[in-house]
């Protein structure tokens, strides 16, 4: 337990035995997430009082900390004591806690929760989850472009003490028409009397509400910006994104496209069920269990040099592997590369060459290195065992060349068809308007599996041709 949380644990557990400790001044200096975590270490009795002493709007910064893993502590507690809570939250964290709960629940708490809050949660909820709009926060300052810079500041002092967001303040017009925003450091030092439209940076980049979140990640990560606003289609201000919300999504993004890579519908978690688990991995596994079909029956036709040539099964594995390994890579570097950035046609060309490129090379090293290791494997087998290459015939140094052969040649092919795949695949559905993640690791090592056992096969087949036929 951290030494902040064990600092807080023991004022709490002071504070009920001793009546003139207020808590509200005994906490003032602790972060609202050490408080949080504090909360959690605190016995029913203790976690009452806590409640009942603490100021309620520190009371609802600290809850909004339980909104996804620790939402049992406000599962727990009256409908009417949960509405009061969500009230005095940003309507971001508001929504994030009512989602969590049971769809019974949340709309108990739902029909508590009175005032502004109400109609900025409706709002945010009419806007579908994969849209922008339903990740912002009415946590913002916003000034009328036609005040002095004195009013302004007026106004600033007034709403900052409801409002977290003071660094860059939003612009709009009578009609409450975006115009664009305002460094809360050019309002400092502005003159008093100077109009604020003098230092109205109009040109700063904003989001619509409806548009689509995964069209609109990459816009977010390249400005930086500590709030974006969010408008409307009619240039309404709405509300505005957050840096922290930014932070979440991206991390919601990555964990999605995670769980995608991983052969997976949507990220899994600890808590959900067994149902659900299944339901969530059980699409592409049904998926690859055809692909993986097709490759079983791919190396069945090629039944005979088997048959014939039982040497060249004990390195199947090692040149599928490799192909699997590097089509991987090539994928997942392929799809940080087209969802950071748009490219052009002769970048992706670019790409593609060179990820070729890297798998041919990488081919041709780990070639010369299994050459010798199979190399000296084979002869090693064969003094052991005197066992043949060739089912019927003694043991030959010039069939044993050919594994090797076999082996380090379809290497290199299997690896820079890979890179090939690994590379053209994600492009290809991102061209077809489907998420490149779609184009999971299991999907592509699969895949490169029937590109390893027709290069290798094939190969083994001309190198044998004689004996086979």
């Amino acid at each position: 337990m951290d030494d902040f949380v064990l600092e807080i644990v023991d004022i709490v557990k002071k504070a009920i035995n001793d009546p003139e400790i207020n808590l509200n001044e005994a906490l003032k200096h602790y972060h609202e997430k050490d408080i949080a975590d504090a909360y959690l270490e605190l016995n029913k009795e203790e976690q009452d009082y806590f409640r009942d002493h603490i100021d309620e709007q520190l009371l609802s910064d600290i809850f909004a900390y339980f909104a996804e893993e620790n939402i049992e502590a406000i599962e727990e507690l009256p409908n009417e004591e949960i509405a009061d809570i969500v009230e005095l939250m940003d309507a971001d964290d508001a929504k994030d806690v009512l989602d969590e709960l049971d769809e019974d629940k949340q709309d108990e708490v739902m029909d508590l929760i009175e005032g502004e809050i109400k109609e900025d949660l409706e709002l945010i909820n009419s806007f579908n989850e994969d849209e922008i709009g339903s990740l912002m926060t009415t946590n913002y300052i916003d000034i009328r472009s036609d005040l002095t810079i004195k009013d302004a500041m007026r106004r600033l002092i007034k709403m900052a003490k409801d409002n977290d967001n003071v660094k860059t303040l939003i612009a709009v017009n009578k009609e409450n028409e975006y115009l664009g925003t305002v460094d809360l450091k050019d309002l400092i030092k502005a003159r008093a009397k100077d109009d604020l439209e003098t230092i109205i940076r109009q040109n700063t980049p904003f989001l619509y509400a409806n548009d689509l979140i995964d069209d609109s990640i990459e816009k977010i990560i390249d400005y930086n910006m500590d709030i974006i606003p969010v408008i409307s289609e009619k240039n309404k201000l709405l509300g505005v994104l957050t840096s922290s919300d930014v932070v979440e999504l991206v991390d919601d993004t990555l964990s999605e496209d995670y769980a995608k890579l991983a052969g997976m519908s949507e990220e899994s978690d600890l808590d959900e069920s067994l149902f659900q688990s299944i339901k969530k991995r059980i699409p592409w596994l049904m998926i690859l269990l055809i692909l993986s079909i097709c490759v079983s029956m791919l190396i069945s036709c090629f039944e005979h040099i088997v048959a014939t040539i039982a040497t060249i099964m004990f390195f199947q594995s090692l040149v599928l592997d490799m192909a699997g390994n590097v089509g991987t890579q090539s994928l997942a570097v392929t799809v940080r590369v087209i969802s950071n950035s748009e490219i052009s046609k002769k970048e992706e060309r670019k790409l593609i060459f060179k990820e070729i490129r890297v798998g041919f090379l990488n081919g041709l090293i780990l070639a010369v290195v299994s050459f010798v290791v199979v190399l000296l494997f084979l002869l090693a087998k064969s003094n052991i065992s005197h066992d043949e290459i060739i089912a019927g015939n003694g043991f030959n140094i010039y069939d044993c060349l050919k594994v090797c052969g076999t082996t380090s040649i379809a290497l290199v092919a299997a690896m820079t068809l890979s890179s090939l795949f690994g590379t053209v695949v994600p492009i290809v559905l991102r061209k077809m308007k489907i998420d490149p993640a779609a184009a999971s690791g299991p999907f592509i090592t699969t895949l490169n599996d029937c590109i390893g056992v027709l290069c290798y096969y094939t190969l083994a087949l001309l190198m044998f041709m004689a004996i086979l036929f």
